[in-house]
C-alpha cells in the first residue's frame, strides 16, 4: 500500500440498514469502505483487495460470518487481517470457541456503540499503516542490500548468517542464499583461513571496525579468489552491539593488475641497469679471454705447460664464468613474475645486498659513493624478498637519476654521496636510503607516491616506482616516509614492525626465503 492510498475496510451484515449505520460510523476515517451483505458477495468483493481490517455479522443466512472468517484467513495469497465479528445475540460457548478458532482479535454487540466501534478501528488502521511501513523499509533495505557494488553479509554477534547480499553469493558461488542462512561465516571461508576470520571478528568487537583485510577463499566451483573484507558493529541505541557487518569485495582482478604493473617497473629498472649490466659481464668475457689467449700462447712456445700457471689459469676462466652465471641468474630472478612466491621470513640485509650488487658497478662508473652500514642485531622478517629486493633497488635508481641530474648543474668538484643505512628501535625496524642528489620540490611530495607521478625526465622510468614501492611495504604492515630539501639532499626511510607475522596478513608462512649464491 503507497502511503496515498487509504486503507480497505470490509463490512458484512446480511442487513442494509447495518451496514449502512456501521459505514456512517466510520465516515471520517480515511478508509475506503467495501459493503456486502452476504459471504459469498464480500469475497467476490475482496477479491485482489488488501484489506485493513474486517467487520463481519456472525449471523447470516446460506455463509454464516465465521465460514466467511474462516475462508479469508485461510486465503494464502492474503495476509493476516484483524477481523471484528459483530452481532445481536449472546455467543454459547461453543459458537465462542469457534470464533475465536477463526483467529479474529474481538467481537462487539449490537447496537453498536459509535465511540468504541471508532477507537477500535483506528487502533487497527494505525497498525496497518505502520505494518506498510515496516514492509516499506524491508523493500528498501533488501533493494540497497543487494543494489551494493561489493557483498554483504550481515551476522547476529555470534557469527550466524542473517542476510546475504546478491553480490555476496555471487562473489561465494551460492547456489541458494537460503542455505547458508543460520550458519556461521567461518564455514564460508576454506579451513586455513577460519581461523584468522575468527580472530578479525574478536578485534571487531575489542577494538572497532576492521578495514580491508585481505583474505583467500575457494568457490563452490573451485575457483580461487582473493578478496578483502571489512566488518563493522551495529549497535543499538544504548550502544550494545546487536550484529555484526561483512562488506567483501573480489580484488582477484585487483591483485593480478598491479602483479602485471610491478613487473612492468621491474622490466623498465632492468632497461635503465642495461649499461651496468652490459658492463659486469664485459669484464669478466675479457679476463676469460686474456686468460685463454695466454694458455694458447704459452701452448705454442713448448710442447707442455707448467701445471700450476694451467691450474691457476683455469680457475680465474672458471670463477669469471661463475660471475657471468650469478649476473644472468640475478637479473633472471629479479624479471621474473613471482607468482609462485609466497610470502617467508628473511634477511632484509640479505636483500638490500642483492639489489646493491645489481647496480653497485653502475653508481662506480658515475662516481658515486654507495655506502652500507648494517645493524648488527637486525631481525628477520615476514614477506617477499623479491619485492622487497625491488622495492631497495628502486629507490637507489632514484637516487641514481637525482645525483646525476644535479651533475649537470654542478659543475665543480662534489662528492656524491648514497647511503643505505639498517636501525632497529623497540617496535621497527628502519631502512633508510639517503642521497644528496636534486632533491624533490615541496610540492612534489605530498603527489610523489601517486601512480604514474614522476619528476624524472621524459623516457625515464614508468612513474609506477615509488607507488608500487609503496603497495609493497604496506604488504609488509610497514611505512615509507620521505623527507627532501630541493637541490640538495632526499631521505627515504622504510619502517617495518618488529613482530612483521600481522594476524590479520595472512599471505603466507614463515619459511626460507629464495637466497642469491
Amino acid at each position: 500500500m503507497k502511503p496515498e492510498e487509504k486503507s480497505n475496510i470490509l463490512i458484512v451484515d446480511d442487513i442494509e440498514p447495518n451496514v449502512i449505520l456501521l459505514e456512517t460510523t466510520l465516515r471520517h476515517l480515511k478508509a475506503n469502505i467495501i459493503r456486502a451483505y452476504s459471504g459469498q458477495e464480500a469475497l467476490m468483493k475482496i477479491k485482489g483487495k488488501e484489506l485493513a481490517l474486517a467487520l463481519i455479522d456472525v449471523h447470516m443466512p446460506e455463509m454464516s460470518g465465521i465460514e466467511l472468517a474462516s475462508h479469508i484467513l485461510r486465503d494464502r495469497g492474503r495476509n493476516l487481517i484483524p477481523i471484528i465479528f459483530i452481532t445481536a445475540y449472546p455467543c454459547n460457548d461453543f459458537e465462542l470457541e469457534k470464533i475465536y478458532e477463526t483467529g479474529i482479535i474481538d467481537y462487539i454487540f449490537k447496537p453498536v456503540h459509535p465511540k468504541l466501534l471508532i477507537s477500535k478501528v483506528k487502533i487497527l488502521l494505525e497498525l496497518n499503516r505502520q505494518k506498510h511501513k515496516i514492509i516499506e523499509s524491508e523493500k528498501l533495505y533488501r533493494m540497497l542490500l543487494n543494489a551494493s557494488p561489493e557483498g554483504i553479509i550481515i551476522m547476529d554477534t555470534s557469527g550466524s548468517i542473517r542476510e546475504i547480499s546478491a553480490m555476496a553469493a555471487g562473489i561465494f558461488d551460492l547456489t541458494s542464499n537460503e542455505d547458508f542462512i543460520g550458519s556461521n561465516i567461518v564455514t564460508l571461508f576454506p579451513p586455513e583461513e577460519q581461523p584468522r576470520l575468527q580472530e578479525v571478528i574478536r578485534d571487531t568487537f575489542d577494538q572497532g571496525p576492521t578495514h580491508n583485510i585481505e583474505f583467500s577463499i575457494s568457490r563452490s566451483d573451485q575457483v580461487r579468489l582473493t578478496c578483502e573484507i571489512s566488518l563493522t558493529l551495529i549497535k543499538d541505541q544504548g550502544g550494545k552491539p546487536t550484529a555484526l557487518m561483512a562488506v567483501i569485495m573480489d580484488i582477484s582482478g585487483r591483485k593480478k593488475i598491479q602483479q602485471q604493473m610491478i613487473h612492468t617497473e621491474r622490466l623498465a629498472s632492468i632497461g635503465e641497469m642495461a649499461t651496468g649490466i652490459a658492463h659486469e659481464i664485459n669484464q669478466p668475457l675479457n679476463i676469460i679471454s686474456l686468460g685463454l689467449e695466454n694458455l694458447l700462447v704459452e701452448i705454442s712456445k713448448i710442447d707442455t705447460v707448467d701445471p700450476d700457471y694451467f691450474h691457476n689459469k683455469a680457475k680465474l676462466i672458471f670463477n669469471n664464468i661463475a660471475r657471468i652465471t650469478y649476473i644472468i641468474d640475478d637479473v633472471k630472478t629479479f624479471s621474473r613474475v613471482n607468482h609462485d612466491f609466497a610470502v617467508v621470513e628473511f634477511d632484509i640485509q640479505d636483500a638490500i645486498r642483492n639489489a646493491v650488487a645489481l647496480i653497485e658497478n653502475q653508481f662506480r662508473n658515475s662516481g658515486i659513493t654507495l655506502t652500507v652500514h648494517f645493524d648488527k642485531n637486525i631481525p628477520c622478517v615476514q614477506g617477499d624478498p623479491n619485492k622487497f629486493e625491488q622495492v631497495i633497488l628502486n629507490l637507489l635508481l632514484n637516487s641514481l637519476d637525482a645525483i646525476e641530474e644535479k651533475m649537470g648543474i654542478v659543475k665543480t668538484d662534489y662528492k656524491w654521496l648514497v647511503e643505505i643505512k639498517t636501525s632497529r628501535d623497540k617496535h621497527f625496524l628502519h631502512i633508510e636510503v639517503m642521497d644528496n642528489g636534486m632533491g624533490i620540490k615541496s610540492a612534489d611530495l605530498d603527489k610523489i607516491m601517486l601512480p604514474f607521478h614522476t619528476t624524472r625526465k621524459a623516457g625515464k622510468g614508468t612513474g609506477l616506482g615509488l607507488s608500487i614501492s609503496f603497495r609493497i611495504i604496506k604488504e609488509m604492515n610497514g611505512a615509507i616516509d620521505i623527507e627532501s630539501e630541493y637541490a640538495r639532499w632526499t631521505k627515504v626511510k622504510i619502517s617495518l614492525p618488529m613482530e612483521n607475522e600481522n594476524k590479520h596478513s595472512g599471505q603466507g608462512k614463515p619459511g626460507r626465503g629464495k637466497k642469491h649464491p
